[in-house]
């Protein structure tokens, strides 16, 4: 059986969902974090670094459960741990209103990291698209990709207008509520396994599985398969780079702005503009990736990465502000989608879940250790110059790492 040839293909609605999902978890004390940190220190009398080790929490909450979450992705897809996730992270979220003490921060970022929040929500993510797509699975990763910085541009400006507004923690509750609102219908409406449980071929093709992935079916390796060589811990380790560099960034580039002198309105629309240029990129890079190896567009993506820190460095006015966000936004996004296409493209989609669940907890939970070392070294320096001098280090040992690694010729 396969869809009529006038219908628009699931696969897209899969997508759609999937990007609505990572946007609204932008907000769910996501990246957006960063904008609750100046007003949640100032009332409570918390250090920086309480966020850094609230982070790491959840990143390392992620260890244990990636493994269970990715296997139950390839068996029954993301439809109900979508539900689930965004049902039980929303109410922690209003929770974040009434917090007094720093254990119950990190507590509450623990949970949600158990939940496969975060940075993590990849999972729910890169599996189940790479089950609809393979011949255009460069184009919907990209497109499925943009959820976060769309939520960026969305929820940055928003969160500091909310807080403006009404207060850090009234900000909080309407987050909760409107991701509790959100996430869970639409999850059970809409979200599928994967196109075969309707009938249905990879990218709406007709015909045979052949037809669906080309000339013919692709290889894909399963989780054993894929740990037993050398290059999956490869490719392991320049990730882990990369998430140490990205995540030094990502949340402590707001404060560092501010105790430079800027304006709190000013950074969070810079950072907006970042995220839109992310979004550009990702839809790009998307396409552009059936031209250019995606190894090649993770060394670019390490590059803007690169000049996001050393603009971070030097920054004291509106020029730098916003290069170092524009680096950021395009860094970033074109790493994270060429990360995303490596593990696809080189494993298979079958057991990708599976997969994933171990690469990206290992990945995230050792990457995660920038969070607290980055506000340690801003306690003990008085800045935070000297941590973007080791994002910037530990990005171009990433982007070496990984252009080394060439695709898997057969199976181990």
């Amino acid at each position: 059986m396969s869809q009529p040839h006038n219908q628009r293909f699931y696969g897209w609605t899969i997508v759609t969902v999937l990007v609505t999902f990572t946007a609204m978890a932008v907000g769910l004390a996501g990246p957006n974090i960063a904008i609750f940190i100046e007003p949640m220190t100032k009332e409570l009398g918390w250090s920086p670094s309480t966020f850094g080790w609230a982070q790491m929490a959840r990143l390392e909450a992620v260890i244990v459960a990636g493994p269970l979450i990715g296997r139950a992705i390839d068996r029954h897809g993301p439809r109900l741990l979508v539900a689930l996730a965004g049902i039980v992270t929303a109410a922690l979220v209003i929770s974040l209103a009434y917090v007094q003490q720093e254990w119950q921060l990190i507590a509450i970022f623990f949970v949600t990291g158990l939940l496969g929040m975060g940075r993590a929500a990849d999972l729910f993510v890169t599996p189940p698209i790479a089950k609809w797509f393979v011949r255009r699975r460069g184009l919907a990763l990209g497109i499925g990709l943009t959820g976060t910085p769309l939520g960026v541009a969305i929820f940055y400006p928003l969160s500091q207008f909310t807080i403006d507004a009404i207060g850090w923690r009234d900000a909080w509750l309407v987050f909760g509520i409107a991701g509790m609102v959100i996430i869970a219908p639409i999850a059970l409406i809409f979200l599928r396994r994967q196109p075969e449980d309707l009938g249905l071929l990879p990218d709406g093709a007709f015909g045979d599985a052949t037809t669906a992935t080309g000339s013919a079916v692709e290889i894909s390796w399963t989780r054993a398969q894929a740990i037993r060589t050398i290059r999956f811990w490869i490719l392991v380790a320049g990730f882990t780079f990369f998430t140490y560099g990205w995540s030094a960034i990502t949340i402590y580039r707001v404060p560092h702005f501010i105790e430079r002198g800027l304006d709190p309105t000013l950074v969070a629309i810079a950072i907006a503009t970042d995220a839109v240029v992310a979004i550009g990129a990702s839809i790009y890079l998307g396409r552009l990736s059936k031209r250019v190896a995606p190894r090649y567009l993770f060394a670019i993506g390490a590059v803007g990465l690169i000049v996001s820190a050393t603009s971070l460095v030097y920054v004291h006015g509106i020029a730098l502000l916003f290069i170092a966000n524009l680096g950021y936004g395009f860094g970033f996004q074109t790493g994270h989608v060429a990360q995303n296409l490596i593990w696809a493209d080189y494993y298979g989609r079958a057991h990708l879940g599976a997969i994933a669940g171990i690469s990206l907890p290992v990945t995230i939970g050792i990457g995660a250790f920038a969070f607290p070392a980055t506000g340690l070294i801003r306690d003990s320096a008085g800045y935070y110059t000297p941590a973007w001098v080791v994002a910037a280090a530990t990005l171009l040992v990433a982007s070496i790492t990984i252009v080394a690694v060439k695709p898997p010729t057969n199976q181990a």
